[in-house]
């Protein structure tokens, strides 16, 4: 039987519950642990964030994209920002391509005092739907850093947690991306060009909103490429690296990349990240006490991601002025 990306049901303890299920806890941690230290993906169904409210970020983040270029450039962050608007072909996730990805991106950190530069004119509601749903993805991680914990069996099952108590501040670089990847009917697409290009989400964990439209690949521990294509009312949920050398490679970082499939090529796709990290400065330690590796930060991380992959170092940035 070809392996595919678990789905798991978070009822349990869905953002609707205000305390666990215990009936129905303990398989939740299972399932959550089993899919995190195989695969590094899972699907999550009955999460409990409201549909309308991803609808509408997904509806804002659309017609976001869809203003002219010139608009769309007023938002663009400073040169070597993460932040802002970026244009396609501007981005490139895997360096060893050499094109890069056939995506447009705006992202930011939805704090107060942030210089993100949102089309407040064009589109007043942009900034307001973006934000609301990262609130919501963020009680939601939490919940998920919590199970995790449970599933590793440490003594405090708030461990990940407390060290994500900034979130949400100029203390913590968790971050939402709105990505869209527009029709290529009318693109030159280059030799061995795709939408986004194969690489491991670098911090914590990640929760990925996709639409209806396929693309989206993980690479499993075969080495073989499989599917993650959307699943009505679910979410993805993965790990980063931080995450894997946090736990000493319990649970797994998966490369994955979003491929042009020949039959989608003339339908736009969109997807909305959460990038979850701890607090900025939290050390990180082996939780098994190996020291398989050395102490590190978030900050020290994501600099050494993004000098390897884009030569520079938007996590130097103040968060309050990106």
């Amino acid at each position: 039987m070809e392996e595919s990306v678990p789905v798991v049901d978070f009822s349990a303890y869905s953002l609707d519950r205000e305390s666990p299920d215990p009936e129905h806890f303990q398989k939740l941690i299972d399932d959550v642990h089993q899919a995190l230290t195989t695969i590094g993906f899972m699907y999550l169904k009955n999460f409990g964030i409201p549909a309308e409210m991803i609808s509408d970020a997904f509806t804002t983040s659309k017609r976001f994209f869809q203003l002219p270029l010139n608009e769309k450039m007023k938002c663009a962050g400073p040169e070597g920002s993460f932040y802002g608007y970026h244009h396609m072909e501007k981005e490139g996730l895997n360096p060893r391509r050499a094109s890069n990805d056939l995506k447009e991106v705006f992202g930011c950190i939805p704090i107060e005092g942030t210089s993100t530069v949102f089309p407040e004119e064009e589109l007043p509601e942009f900034r307001k739907c973006l934000t609301d749903l990262f609130h919501s993805a963020i009680l939601l991680e939490y919940r998920v850093l919590e199970i995790i914990a449970r599933g590793l069996k440490l003594d405090d099952p708030f461990y990940f947690t407390d060290r994500h108590k900034l979130t949400g501040t100029n203390g913590n670089m968790t971050s939402i991306r709105s990505l869209y990847y527009p029709s290529l009917v009318n693109v030159d697409i280059k030799e061995d060009q795709v939408r986004c290009g194969e690489h491991c989400d670098y911090g914590g964990i990640t929760l990925l909103f996709q639409d209806t439209q396929p693309g989206l690949e993980v690479k499993n521990v075969h080495g073989k490429w499989i599917p993650a294509s959307p699943i009505e009312g679910t979410l993805m949920v993965n790990v980063g690296e931080l995450m894997q050398r946090w736990t000493s490679d319990k649970v797994v970082a998966t490369e994955h990349r979003v491929l042009v499939p020949s039959d989608q090529i003339e339908h736009e796709r969109q997807s909305i990240a959460i990038f979850g990290n701890p607090d900025n400065e939290v050390s990180i330690e082996c939780i098994d006490g190996s020291n398989k590796y050395p102490p590190t930060t978030i900050i020290d991380m994501l600099n050494m991601k993004f000098e390897q992959t884009f030569g520079y170092n938007p996590a130097k940035e103040d968060p309050g002025s990106s």
